[in-house]
């Protein structure tokens, strides 16, 4: 279950960051077609004659036509992962359930939650210090992960512990269904 947890976690990130670069992508586009059409009418007038493609409306030119179905056909497939994504989650998620954060390698009285302003932060620190031939070594290592709490979910009704498998739960007393992308 850790490990599905973990896989859709990674989905969920990765899927953030393809719809941030595809919006980047689509915003440079819409840029590039407005600045294309407000050249367009001054390139058409200056030539004589007028190109076939300056005679018809600007919405029919070949170029722009393409750009608004490479655009159609980005959105259609972000909204097709997106929905895959979610009734993948919605079917195995426990809705009480917020995160699972891998915590291996540390005691529970390394481990630490805050839950502060509408987040919560899982920190871990662990220090070992060993004595050879050549004099002390130490060893540190920490992690710090953080999330956002959901819309509607308050800090009081969050709770987490430590489970054997040295998994933080971090649950919420009532239901809160998963939300990934908003528009």
């Amino acid at each position: 279950m850790s490990s599905h947890d973990h896989l859709l976690e990674d989905a969920k990130w990765d899927l953030r960051q393809v719809e941030r670069r595809v919006q980047r992508q689509m915003r440079l586009l819409d840029l590039h077609l407005q600045q294309l059409r407000e050249e367009l009418p001054a390139s058409c007038l200056r030539s004589l004659p007028p190109r076939p493609c300056c005679l018809r409306p600007p919405d029919s030119c070949p170029w722009e036509r393409r750009a608004r179905a490479a655009r159609l056909d980005v959105e259609q497939e972000l909204g097709s992962i997106q929905r895959r994504l979610n009734r993948m989650l919605n079917s195995s998620h426990d809705h009480k359930l917020l995160a699972l954060m891998d915590v291996e390698g540390f005691d529970p009285k390394e481990v630490t939650v805050t839950v502060k302003d509408g987040k919560v932060k899982v920190s871990a620190e662990h220090e070992e210090e060993h004595t050879t031939a050549g004099g002390k070594e130490y060893n540190y290592r920490n992690i710090t992960r953080e999330i956002s709490l959901p819309p509607r979910v308050s800090e009081d009704e969050v709770t987490y512990s430590l489970e054997p498998n040295s998994i933080v739960k971090i649950e919420t007393a009532c239901k809160c269904y998963p939300c990934l992308l908003r528009r």
